[in-house]
């Protein structure tokens, strides 16, 4: 099994983004899992479409999504600047546990 490593990026509109490639749809629901349990975000349904699925998820009135779409792989990412912070954490924990999710 290839290792799995993540990036952090930042989008077109400056905010910040980890990405993960060479994982398949269904490993935005582990990155969930996380996400909610160890930093108590709430999340939304998914939004499954044909060649991409988004989650938002919420906390202290800050907004990012996990997705994966057939460009990028899987995604975390700010919607806006407050979010940034969280997106660093929440990628910085993710590398040390990516190949034992």
């Amino acid at each position: 099994m290839k290792e799995l490593k993540g990036k952090f990026y930042k989008t077109s509109k400056g905010y910040d983004s980890y990405e993960i490639f060479d994982v398949e749809a269904s490993f935005i629901f582990k990155i969930a899992i996380v996400v909610v349990e160890v930093f108590q975000f709430t999340h939304a349904d998914p939004l499954i479409g044909f060649e991409q699925v988004f989650m938002d998820l919420v906390k202290d009135e800050v907004t990012i999504t996990i997705g994966w779409d057939i460009w990028s792989g899987c995604f975390v990412t700010a919607n806006d600047p407050k979010g940034g912070a969280w997106i660093l954490q929440i990628g910085n924990y993710l590398d040390g546990q990516l190949n034992s999710l």
